[in-house]
């Protein structure tokens, strides 16, 4: 987990350095979701492949492969900054690739989870891995910022460059615990990918419990989607690019603080309770940031925002490993990843219209609307925001009346 925040901190600061390079060069939200379907694709694609991968292989060995690539390409676009060709495309190119090593790096480290901890332990080791995250989400933008002020997208590629190196190195030390691998790893040869993922399909489509949980998530997911690609832009429609490392501070500041006390307590003794919990929390932020323009206001709700990550995905990640057996977890797990962002380019590619042909005209001066949202690039965005708060709210409504989602298995998988 320390490898993988370390990396997770350098590419979170590349991200926000990226993203306020990339509006400030060109002031175009269209482009700006653009980019984000275009890193979003190789990942959901490679999702199944990588599954079988982590499967069949060492998954301390995929690990060192993800960071030799994350190396080699952060290098290319370290040199693309010094030598200023830096552009749009490229940085594409980058979000691109890193989105593939993280189809292989996630999974791989989510079994990894399973196989390294008992079942009473996951709970709070998941828990543990939010607060990880959530202090990456606190440090890397106010870092980010420092850095492009002072040293520029060259200094933030240089950062990200060591922060792979470092994991890379973390890794090659790490050593897996023989006897706690995985059952019928497979070196070479056996069963075809094909029968591979069938297989996991298989699995998945016999547990309609967690089918739901994974068609829960892929609605969510709509919403969370056109809400992380319209954020930044949001913001920066009507503030500095300050305002919005501090909103982003907080919010992973809301997530240290729930995932240490997730970590702490094991999280709600009804795991499905916190995923609704998680995603309720987080409709809600969303419906508001929408609405505010006063920072302090923003200020606390994005730290709100902030804590329904670790109830969200902790509660949801311990349901799944304690419903799947390790052995099948790499490609249950990448299934699951790929089926659940499934919409998320569709999602990216739908708020440019629902931002600029639907919203847009609902926030034009006189109109009822713009006395909420006011009028503009920030009303219109802002109003968008909020319908993606209502729609997380609209599907936890469907979901309770229709049975909740309560899984089978009552005792995790060990």
């Amino acid at each position: 987990m320390a490898a993988q925040a370390t990396t997770s901190l350098g590419t979170a600061v590349t991200g926000f350095g990226m993203n306020v390079w990339i509006f400030e060069e060109t002031g175009s939200f269209a482009l700006f979701a653009t980019l984000a379907v275009v890193a979003a694709l190789p990942g959901l694609l490679l999702a199944p492949v990588a599954g079988v991968v982590v499967d069949r292989y060492d998954r301390r060995l995929v690990l060192l492969a993800c960071q030799g690539v994350g190396v080699v390409m952060l290098a290319l676009t370290l040199l693309a900054a010094l030598t200023d060709s830096l552009s749009a495309p490229l940085v594409g190119v980058l979000w691109a690739v890193m989105s593939s090593v993280g189809a292989f790096s996630w999974p791989a480290v989510s079994a990894s989870i399973t196989v390294l901890s008992s079942p009473e332990q996951r709970p709070r080791v998941n828990g543990l891995a939010e607060t990880l995250m959530g202090t990456v989400t606190v440090g890397s933008p106010v870092l980010g910022a420092v850095l492009y002020r002072f040293i520029g997208i060259e200094g933030i590629a240089a950062f990200d460059l060591a922060s792979y190196a470092a994991c890379l190195g973390l890794i090659a030390y790490m050593r897996f615990p023989e006897e706690r691998r995985r059952a019928g790893a497979a070196v070479g040869g056996g069963p075809r990918f094909g029968d591979d993922l069938r297989e996991a399909w298989r699995f998945l489509s016999g547990r309609r419990d967690l089918l739901r949980l994974l068609v829960f998530f892929v609605l969510v997911n709509v919403g969370l989607s056109m809400f992380t690609v319209l954020y930044a832009p949001y913001v920066l429609s009507f503030a500095s690019s300050g305002v919005l490392g501090i909103l982003l501070s907080l919010g992973g500041a809301g997530t240290i603080v729930a995932g240490a006390v997730y970590s702490a307590t094991g999280g709600p003794t009804a795991k499905h309770v916190g995923v609704l919990a998680g995603a309720l929390l987080a409709g809600l932020s969303m419906a508001a940031l929408g609405l505010l323009r006063e920072p302090y206001a923003l200020y606390a709700v994005a730290f709100l925002y902030g804590t329904s990550v670790p109830l969200l995905n902790a509660s949801s990640q311990t349901l799944w490993q304690a419903n799947v057996p390790p052995a099948l977890q790499g490609r249950v797990f990448s299934l699951r990843r790929m089926l659940a962002w499934s919409m998320t380019p569709v999602s990216m590619v739908a708020s440019v219209p629902l931002a600029e042909r639907f919203a847009a005209p609902l926030v034009r001066e006189g109109r009822p609307a713009a006395g909420l949202w006011g009028t503009g690039t920030a009303g219109a965005l802002g109003l968008t925001a909020t319908l993606c708060g209502l729609l997380c709210l609209l599907v936890i409504a469907l979901t309770q009346a229709t049975g909740g989602l309560r899984t089978e298995g009552g005792q995790p998988v060990a």
